[in-house]
């Protein structure tokens, strides 16, 4: 049998602390680990992408850089698609940032089939989200033209099957549901352990226990202002003694500015703390060493966060819009994403809880995040491989 021969776009592995960043990250580990003798994988990338050292051992394909003042990628990457030599069955383009000429590629005969990973699409035009000139752009060559040169599109849920179904107008046939993993470093701690981690936490990030965790990038869907009052309105009812910690990096400048001013507004800057960005290494201790989560997000293609709590063994609160319910399974406490009074009241119905009440939750919750493999993500990228290639 011959190879496959897959081109993977791998400017993503230099993004740090990003989702999309994270999948192509593990993907390419459990490919590392041969499992898929028969495909051979080819990591695409501009001249000044840093690699993680794991990932020195892949073949590797360089995009030699055009200088210019401005769009020196665009450029870069428009000259390769029309001069590079190599050849592949499939290119894989891991998240829908699409170069405007990317088609070139099976137009010319660069690639056989072209593979789109897309981490969902917007669920309605009510729902805000971050938008910028080139998102807009990119979003209406998908559905425009892109989606005719695109021969097998990923969804990371089923929910987000029918996002990208549709939004882009893409056929059902042409999609395929591949749920992320879960790292294992991600798991619940001993008493000890957890007196530990909220020692380290405390020192390290002025993290106070008991604590409630959020980890959100501050963006429109994300829904992080209602989470913040709908805290405060909890607090002020039953005068619990936790601490909201965000975890999330500021991305949308003026929803970012919202929830900063939201903090202000409710003088809550004494037990709501927003930590712009925690080392991956404290990460796990940091869910694990929380009471329970929050996350009431009003769009998703997954909710990794989510998995990553459930898997950590605390309880978690999360949206029932989007995928968010069917990646819960069950396991979770579900909230009206747009009800501030709905959304207070579990918050302290779980903080007042008798403790075994939360151990029962989270035990639910870990049951569904066991489910969550990278292995199996890889394993069914690879199947995804294989029958692209040969219809």
């Amino acid at each position: 049998m011959s190879k496959i021969r897959v081109g993977i776009f791998a400017d993503d592995l230099a993004r740090s602390a990003m989702g999309t960043a994270l999948v192509l990250r593990r993907l390419l580990g459990e490919f590392q680990k041969s499992h898929t003798p028969e495909i051979d994988v080819v990591l695409i990338h501009k001249s000044e992408t840093e690699f993680p050292v794991e990932f020195k051992k892949f073949l590797k394909v360089v995009v030699p850089k055009i200088h210019t003042a401005k769009f020196s990628g665009f450029f870069s990457y428009l000259r390769f698609f029309v001069t590079t030599r190599e050849r592949f069955d499939i290119i894989h383009i891991p998240r829908p940032a699409l170069h405007p000429f990317f088609w070139l590629l099976k137009l010319l005969g660069k690639t056989k089939k072209i593979i789109v990973t897309f981490h969902g699409a917007p669920d309605d035009d009510s729902i805000p989200i971050f938008e910028t000139a080139f998102t807009k752009f990119n979003r209406g060559l998908i559905k425009h033209w892109g989606k005719y040169w695109i021969d097998s599109a990923i969804a990371d849920s089923k929910t987000g099957r029918e996002q990208i179904v549709r939004y882009y107008k893409l056929r059902r046939e042409k999609t395929e549901v591949i749920y992320p993993g879960v790292d294992s470093v991600y798991h619940s701690l001993s008493d000890q352990e957890r007196i530990e981690a909220q020692k380290k936490l405390h020192h390290k990030y002025g993290v106070a226990s008991p604590y409630v965790l959020c980890v959100s990038r501050l963006d429109p869907h994300k829904n992080v202002h209602r989470t913040i009052e709908a805290f405060v309105k909890a607090k002020g009812e039953a005068n619990f003694p936790h601490e909201l910690i965000i975890v999330g990096s500021k991305h949308e400048p003026v929803y970012s500015h919202l929830v900063e001013e939201t903090v202000k507004r409710l003088q809550a800057e004494k037990f709501i703390k927003i930590i712009p960005f925690v080392e991956e290494i404290d990460l796990p201790c940091l869910y694990a060493a929380s009471d329970f989560f929050i996350f009431a997000s009003l769009s998703e293609g997954f909710g990794l966060p989510l998995v990553e709590a459930m898997a950590s063994g605390i309880p978690a609160i999360t949206s029932d819009r989007s995928c968010l319910p069917e990646i819960a399974g069950g396991a979770a406490l579900l909230v009206d994403p747009y009800n501030i009074i709905k959304i207070a009241e579990t918050i302290r119905t779980l903080a007042s809880v008798r403790t075994e009440v939360r151990h029962a939750i989270a035990e639910r919750g870990q049951k569904r995040a066991s489910e969550f493999k990278w292995e199996t993500t890889a394993q069914k990228t690879a199947n995804l491989y294989r029958s692209v290639a040969n219809t």
